[in-house]
């Protein structure tokens, strides 16, 4: 709950973020922040993997509650993470300035600044890996108050950031590349103070366990596999977006992503909450309660990602013109598409995370990245081919449904995981409610002319429409009385 309620602010606030930046920035320049960030990002989630790796061996110790093993993992995790940093830095300076200099399409006499936000970028990202320890330790150990106020802490520093560069004559893309990279180094100090003072085993000492690095160099290496195909899949399809299209699309996927990052972080945060049960319970032997949690982790994800979904898809193209002073061209197409794209990567995540609990996924990395990786070669033999801009989108949503069916094989192999059980509890009253709560709100919206009136009838009808739908057909008698009981116990706390 602390987590939803953190979501709810920095998701207002982030898409009331996204609004002043396109004003400050201007399409061009905010086009060309989203294709410097896709050049960091790719390294970032390439990097990003050995963070996984110290996420789980964390949370892997507190549950066998080895405290000494939990002071090694961490300085280890921290002595890698700094390597990490290093190696980052120097492919970005090298086929990072590469890229931007010889093959973006950047418009000219913008090439300074854009090399500015790549410097900055690459900072920040070094920066926020050798703070992944810490982050790690704070989830781990369930510390969700800590998390959630400084999500909070992070969108309205960031607003108040964009509203400050509007009072600047200079070039606006460099000094908010230059105050973000100050925010984001300042978040990272906290971080790292607060595990100083909270936790015991968040002490820096020079302890190199070889076999430790071993097995999380061996866990983060296959991991390396599923994160390329992502990062390849994401940023790089953006930068063929960017050498097929311009920046102008650039700055049409930057809006959209920023209406389905904001809905992704309340998702996320539902996620970031039961993971660390997931692998204690593995680590404890609870296999039961783990495949519980499973089912009902995938149920509730695919359930929340709908109740936005649907008033989203109906109301794209208003929602961004009352949202935005400028829309950028096709946003409305790439913010419904990208909804469903995110319902693809959810409806396998906490699959994921109980392959990642066990630990062994080098068989699962080698199937899922032969599939995954299809994306960015796809997308690009579809722009060739003279395929719209949009394209990518349909292919990803197609390759990432299909591979919940290797998650599947792999999961039955590991640990006899109860496919068809899960199929029955968890997906089917899914895919029923995707039907149904399209139903009314459809119906609503042929008969109401477009416009104002439109979206603020059909909005909340199709909220609620699609929450009594969850409620009704999505969850099972017990998970309604669980719910009925919650309401009731909020209620008797606030009368009091």
């Amino acid at each position: 709950m602390i987590l939803y309620m953190r979501t709810f602010i920095t998701m207002c606030v982030s898409l009331y973020t996204g609004r002043v930046m396109l004003q400050a920035l201007g399409v061009d320049n905010y086009g060309i922040n989203n294709v410097v960030g896709g050049i960091v990002g790719m390294s970032s989630i390439i990097t990003s993997t050995m963070a996984a790796a110290i996420s789980r061996y964390i949370t892997y110790a507190i549950g066998e509650g080895d405290t000494e093993k939990q002071k090694t993992v961490f300085s280890t995790s921290v002595n890698v993470q700094i390597i990490m940093a290093a190696i980052a830095i120097v492919i970005l300076e090298v086929v990072g300035v590469w890229f931007l200099n010889t093959q973006a399409s950047i418009p000219d006499g913008r090439m300074d600044a854009a090399n500015w936000v790549l410097q900055c970028s690459v900072f920040t990202m070094a920066v926020g890996l050798i703070g992944v320890p810490f982050t790690a330790v704070i989830i781990a150990y369930e510390r969700m108050g800590v998390y959630a106020y400084m999500g909070i802490a992070d969108v309205v520093t960031k607003l108040i950031l964009c509203f400050s560069i509007q009072a600047y004559g200079g070039d606006r893309l460099i000094l908010f590349s230059i105050l973000l990279a100050i925010a984001s180094t300042l978040m990272t100090l906290f971080y790292c103070f607060y595990c100083f003072k909270h936790f015991k085993e968040a002490r820096f000492r020079r302890v190199f366990d070889l076999k430790l690095l071993k097995e999380m160099s061996s866990y983060a290496g296959w991991n390396l596999f599923g994160s390329s195909a992502w990062a390849f899949n994401t940023q790089g399809v953006n930068m063929l977006v960017n050498v097929f299209y311009g920046v102008v699309f650039n700055a049409s996927r930057g809006v959209a992503n920023t209406v389905n990052s904001a809905i992704q972080k309340f998702v996320n945060d539902f996620t970031t909450a039961f993971s660390p049960q997931i692998t204690k319970s593995f680590a404890s032997g609870n296999i039961d309660y783990m495949v519980q949690l499973a089912i009902r982790g995938t149920k509730f994800t695919w359930l929340l990602m709908y109740i936005f979904i649907v008033p989203v898809c109906l109301e794209a193209d208003t929602l961004l013109q009352l949202w935005l002073v400028d829309v950028p061209p096709l946003a409305g197409v790439f913010l419904r598409l990208t909804m469903f794209e995110s319902l693809a990567v959810q409806s396998g995540s906490t699959i994921l995370k109980v392959i990642q609990a066990q630990g062994n996924i080098r068989r699962y990395q080698i199937e899922v990245t032969a599939w995954g990786c299809s994306v960015f070669p796809l997308a690009w033999i579809a722009f060739k081919l003279g395929a719209p801009v949009w394209s990518p989108y349909v292919i990803f949503i197609v390759v990432y449904f299909l591979l919940n069916i290797v998650r599947f094989y792999t999961l039955r192999r590991l640990i006899r995981f109860p496919v068809r059980r899960f199929l029955r509890e968890g997906i089917l009253p899914c895919l029923w409610v995707s039907v149904l709560a399209f139903t009314l709100p459809c119906i609503v919206a042929w008969w109401i002319p477009s416009g104002i009136l439109h979206f603020f009838v059909v909005s909340p009808i199709a909220v609620l429409w699609t929450a009594f739908c969850c409620y009704q057909w999505g969850f099972n008698a017990g998970e309604r009385e669980f719910l009925r009981e919650r309401i009731v116990m909020l209620k008797n706390k606030i009368k009091r």
